[in-house]
């Protein structure tokens, strides 16, 4: 029974992303919209918890995902698209899936935040090789939240709930695609 849900879980989010979820911004305006996005994600969190900073200074690289939906009724999925950076410069585009089956009623939209520490996190990522344990969080952005964060495992998340009523901080389970910057994107 578990292994049809989880076939099922897949397909759907397969579908979901071969259904004009691409990685990858499809035009121009697109890809200038998610990086004002991504600006104004960096900002807002720095806002409501300026000791975030301590992150955005002290990595080896970072994704930003300024908008992940997240609903469903007993199966859940989430799809959110970002940019990926090391040395402050963009390196790609990515986006991340998850499903979930369970006791879940509700949709809520959030940002997600991800800081690698070192090369070998960013390099696992890149490469397709990072995954979130079932039982992994996040850190909630919220005033001084970022103080007492830190890495675990080369990585810390931090996520903002932007609207809705599902927030939890549970990130585990995510799945991640990244497409490195060409000259044509």
């Amino acid at each position: 029974m578990f292994q049809k849900l989880t076939l099922c879980i897949g397909l759907v989010l397969a579908s979901l992303h071969m259904t004009h979820c691409t990685t990858i911004p499809e035009n121009k305006a697109d890809r200038d919209a998610l990086a004002a996005s991504v600006v104004a994600t960096i900002a807002r969190a720095k806002a409501q918890d300026p000791t975030i900073e301590k992150f955005l200074n002290n990595n080896y690289g970072y994704a930003i995902f300024p908008e992940v939906g997240n609903g469903g009724a007993g199966l859940a999925f989430s799809y959110g698209r970002g940019k990926v950076f090391q040395s402050g410069k963009t390196t790609g585009y990515c986006d991340l899936n998850k499903g979930t089956v369970g006791a879940t009623l509700g949709g809520q939209t959030f940002s997600e935040l991800i800081f690698f520490q070192d090369k070998d996190s960013y390099d696992d990522f890149i490469t397709g090789k990072f995954a979130f344990a079932a039982n992994a969080s996040a850190v909630a952005i919220a005033a001084g939240a970022g103080a007492s964060a830190s890495y675990e495992e080369g990585v810390a998340v931090f996520i903002a709930n932007t609207s809705g009523l599902m927030f939890d901080a549970s990130i585990g389970g995510q799945q991640f695609n990244f497409k490195p910057m060409t000259t044509e994107n």
